[in-house]
């Protein structure tokens, strides 16, 4: 009986020990747009969303002129968890004289357990210079990651 009760405390002290968050836990080694954030190569990206920027990173970003010279950007994004994440994406255009088409649609993009994919979009407008990529929920700005939900912190 002493037995049993000594490790019945054990489990329970090893339970409180457990933490939980509100977003799942990202493997080890996985560079999270918590710590991308400010990055130079990376300013014309913005992740909207906060529970977003602790599961995915942003691996590049690359802009180039199409054969018609117009903009284009390609951005490839990561999942720093075990679970899918949906995103949505869109692209905005400035020019010289500050915004010179308007945004594009937003683009629904799917991210496996440790996956990545690849956004693209093309300007219109041949006024356009420069671009920048808005990365949100894909539950329109509602977390994928259910209030009052937890997940459990592996111990390391």
């Amino acid at each position: 009986m002493f037995r049993i009760l000594a490790i019945a405390a054990a489990v329970a002290v090893l339970a409180g020990c457990a933490a939980t968050q509100s977003t799942p836990p990202t493997f080890s080694g996985c560079k999270t747009w918590e710590q991308q954030a400010g990055s130079p190569h990376l300013v014309s990206v913005a992740v909207l969303s906060p529970e977003l920027a602790k599961v995915i990173g942003v691996q590049e970003v690359s802009t180039a002129r199409t054969g018609t010279g117009m903009a284009a950007v390609q951005t490839t994004v990561y999942n720093c968890s075990d679970v899918d994440v949906v995103l949505t994406m869109r692209t905005r255009f400035t020019g010289n004289r500050g915004q010179s088409e308007p945004p594009s649609a937003w683009k629904t993009v799917f991210l496996t357990p440790r996956g990545q994919a690849t956004y693209g979009e093309s300007a219109i407008s041949q006024a356009t210079d420069k671009v920048a990529v808005d990365i949100n929920d894909g539950n329109r700005g509602q977390s994928q990651f259910a209030p009052g939900q937890s997940y459990v912190i592996p111990a390391k």
